[in-house]
């Protein structure tokens, strides 16, 4: 694309809450908007500081205090969750002290940027992970905060409450208008001890608007100045509701971490003759899901199936001794973007980004997930008629297996999952991002002068 038509004035600012599923949307993209000519800030935890400087003409900026979380040891850096039970109480815990518990080393982190002298002059955007809760202090017009535009990026299901939708984390399909409405009251009531953090955390900034829901997380979607959400319609229940700030703009490939491949990549996957089915299970990417889980069920299903199975561990340790049947190999990391060229069928807990992906690439899931937003993602999966959702957090190897023989002897699934595909596709994601920063900045900017 070159630099032609861009204006050389905009300084993007990315910033990411330092999670690997909010950071490689955002890593991809600060790929393209760099290739596109653009000038890039990375505001970032100090666990992705190299992946980051390693794409060109991109500035790394790490977050201060205890906004600059390690993804990999959240346990150590929030005591506690652990013992969370893996329900909707994970979700709300998380709210209020990973992402809203954080917001003031997050824009202490962002207003350091935003004054630099050097960007003093410069058209200044903010592309961010849209639960970046920093930015609320300058959203909100708080005194303390410099505002410049804001286009917020949604990689994770819409948590918006709608008089079309069951609540958010109900993990359940619409239940009618009347009843929607009522359920949302009772989600108000039940994220109330959350608002209240979230007014009491707000209360130094003396910002001059009120915020704008009674619900946390419809702050989320509703405060930028345009939203982009990171899938299809298709992957979300129909909404005559949405805020008028609101746009699809399909999900963003690439950005995963690159590491050597296994040994054995090349002659069981690339390389294979059997025409086996390739199945790869995944337990997502937050350390908080033993291999007992999703994994072992996995593999025990598989044994005596014809497929072949690959195992993308990253947090799940193989227990010591435990003997893989033939068919199967153990990664703890295989990029996906590599990996789904050869994939038949993904089995996983239901991570946000993982869904965009596969069925981008036409894969069909089988999901197993009830923890943090997996229950809402597994609603949206089947959904589409392209994935089952067995809807526990725990699935027996028999629930898997016959999962898998219902999908692998049913066309319709991998019909659906094209169809998804096909979506994506007629989708630009950066076009539909560059388009909203050049909006924004010359709307902002033109006010400004």
């Amino acid at each position: 694309m070159g630099s032609m038509g861009i204006d050389p004035d905009i300084h993007v600012v990315m910033v990411a809450t330092p999670l690997y599923g909010h950071v490689r949307p955002m890593r991809s993209l600060a790929r393209s908007l760099t290739k596109r000519g653009y000038h890039v800030t990375f505001i970032a935890g100090h666990t992705f500081k190299k992946s980051l400087e390693a794409i060109d003409s991109v500035e790394y900026v790490q977050l201060q205090g205890n906004a600059d979380v390690d993804p990999d040891r959240l346990d150590d850096f929030f005591p506690g969750r652990s013992e969370l039970p893996k329900d909707v109480m994970v979700m709300l815990w998380d709210l209020e002290h990973i992402f809203f518990g954080t917001l003031a080393a997050q824009h202490a982190t962002l207003e350091s940027v935003l004054r630099r002298s050097d960007l003093a002059c410069k058209k200044v955007v903010i592309v961010a992970d849209a639960i970046y809760t920093g930015l609320l202090p300058m959203l909100l017009d708080s005194p303390d905060a410099k505002r410049v535009p804001v286009v917020g990026l949604g990689h994770f299901p819409i948590a918006l409450m709608s008089k079309d939708t069951a609540p958010f984390g109900s993990g359940l399909p619409s239940q009618g208008e009347e009843r929607n409405t009522a359920m949302n009251a009772g989600v108000i009531q039940m994220m109330s001890g959350v608002q209240a953090a979230v007014e009491r955390i707000l209360a130094p900034y003396k910002c001059a608007k009120p915020l704008p829901s009674r619900q946390p997380m419809d702050m989320v979607f509703r405060a930028p100045d345009i939203y982009c959400q990171l899938c299809v319609p298709e992957l979300e229940p129909p909404r005559s509701d949405l805020p008028e700030n609101f746009r699809f703009v399909g999900t963003l490939l690439g950005g995963n971490d690159q590491r050597p491949s296994p040994d054995w990549f090349q002659s069981f996957i690339v390389e294979d003759k059997s025409d086996l089915p390739l199945v790869m299970v995944t337990s997502g990417t937050l350390p908080n899901m033993g291999p007992t889980e999703l994994i072992l069920p996995t593999i025990e299903a598989c044994r005596t199936l014809p497929v072949r199975l690959i195992v993308c561990a990253v947090h799940a340790r193989r227990p010591d001794g435990f003997v893989l049947p033939e068919n199967a190999r153990w990664a703890e990391w295989i990029p996906f973007e590599e990996l789904f060229k050869y994939t038949s069928l993904v089995v996983s807990n239901g991570g946000y980004g993982g869904i965009n992906q596969a069925f981008a690439a036409g894969i069909p899931m089988i999901l197993a997930g009830m923890s943090e937003d997996k229950a809402e993602t597994g609603v949206r999966g089947a959904m589409t008629g392209a994935a089952i959702n067995l809807r526990t957090q725990t699935p027996t190897a028999e629930q898997i297996h016959e999962a898998l023989e219902l999908m692998l002897s049913n066309r319709v699934y991998k019909e659906k999952a094209l169809e998804m595909k096909k979506a994506y596709a007629a989708c630009d994601p950066v076009g539909s991002i560059v388009e909203a920063v050049n909006e924004l900045s010359e709307k902002f900017y033109a006010e400004s002068d």
